[in-house]
Parts: structure tokens; sequence; C-alpha cells
């Protein structure tokens, strides 16, 4: 008995060197939690000039479409949400009209990553935001975000860091804004090399022979 309870104990041991499955946790709502734990990027230029990249001077987004940049509401896009729900009823946003996917690449090591969205209508449409490490989806969002004042928050943390999201919206859309880019970058740590496989099962080995011979010489186990 006392053995199986030394093998059942070294194999447990084993596996705490395993990593955790990554966690992916939707944000649902600018909280002052949220908001508190990112850095926003303003969205730079006049009205209808476009770019595909954003910059705040730290993190630079990469856009797979050009997109333009318009004001809520006299400057190229007539509504959005209002608090809680959104920041602000009148942000600047980036527009891409008739899309109906966009990818932002992000740089490495950003554990939240969120933005609003609405799209261009009229009608309510399901928007779609899918968060990827490199070609692992982390999570996926949907929403169903009617046209006409309706905006809503798309983010999430991820314990894995953040690479890349994409963006879909049916034809029907005619294409969506995005407002409010924020993100948090991972904490710097000191690199751990993983165990792989045969590593694990050695250490799993090693563990149980220890435990076995220690139940042997306190004698727990008859020889």
């Amino acid at each position: 008995m006392r053995l199986r309870w030394l093998a059942a104990w070294s194999l447990a041991a084993a596996s705490s060197v395993i990593p955790a499955f990554a966690q992916f946790s939707p944000i649902a709502t600018p909280t002052s939690a949220y908001t508190g734990a990112t850095t926003v990027m303003s969205i730079p230029g006049a009205n209808f000039s476009t770019t595909n990249t954003l910059t705040d001077g730290t993190l630079t987004l990469n856009f797979s479409s050009t997109l333009s940049v318009r004001t809520v509401p006299g400057g190229g896009w007539a509504t959005w949400n209002s608090p809680p729900a959104t920041e602000s009823s009148t942000p600047k946003v980036l527009a891409g009209v008739g899309l109906t996917t966009l990818t932002i690449t992000l740089p490495t090591g950003n554990t939240i990553f969120g933005f609003e969205v609405e799209p261009n209508g009229p009608g309510t449409f399901l928007v779609t935001a899918t968060y990827y490490n490199g070609a692992t989806v982390l999570g996926s969002i949907p929403l169903s975000i009617p046209a006409n004042s309706g905006a809503l928050l798309a983010a999430a943390s991820s314990s894995t860091p953040i690479t890349s999201v994409v963006v879909t919206a049916p034809g029907g859309a005619g294409g969506f804004a995005m407002a409010q880019f924020r993100y948090a970058a991972a904490p710097a740590v000191a690199a751990v090399p993983a165990l792989g496989t045969p590593a694990l099962c050695g250490l799993a080995l090693a563990l149980l022979v220890g435990g076995m011979l220690l139940a042997r010489r306190q004698g727990l186990v008859g020889g």
C-alpha cells in the first residue's frame, strides 16, 4: 500500500514540471482593471488618410490590408457604442470598408490585446476575433454586433503570448471599423529550458526508484 503511494507521489512530482495548457480569457468590457493593465495606442492622421500600420513607439501593429482613418461621428464613421460597453462614443477609428477578413500582427511577448469593433452595416452581424500564437489558435471571440451604435470590445488575456489576431465578418457587413487598440507585454523572465518527453519519463523513473530506496531504508518495504 505504501509502495503504491510512493509511486503515485513520484509520478505526481514528475508531472508538476509539465507546463499547464495555455489559458485564454476573453475581456467583455473596458473595465478599469483592463484599461489600467494595458497601454492604449492613439490613432494619428487626418480623416480619410490611409495606413497599414499603427505604432506608439513601443509596439507596432501591422495590418494585412490598408485601413482608413475616420472619426465618429462627423469624420467618416457615423456611430459607435457608449460607456460602459466602449471607452468613448466618439473615438478615432481605423476602417476597413468592404473587408471580410483582416490579420493584425503583433510583436511577440504580448499577453493582453484588444480593440473595439463595429460593422459598417446596416444590420447586425457576427464579427469574430481569433487569437493566435504562430499557427496555434489560442481562442476566438464571436460577437453579434449591430452596425448602428453597437461597437463592442474584442479583447483577451493569454498565458501564451499573442502574435496575431484575425478579424472576420460576413460580406453583408460591408466591412468594419476598429478603435482603442490596447496591449500589455509579458514581464521579462529568465528562460528555463523545457524538458522533453524522454527527460520527463527519466525524471519520473528516478523519483520512483528513489522513493523505493528510501522506503527500504526506513523499513517500509520488505526486502
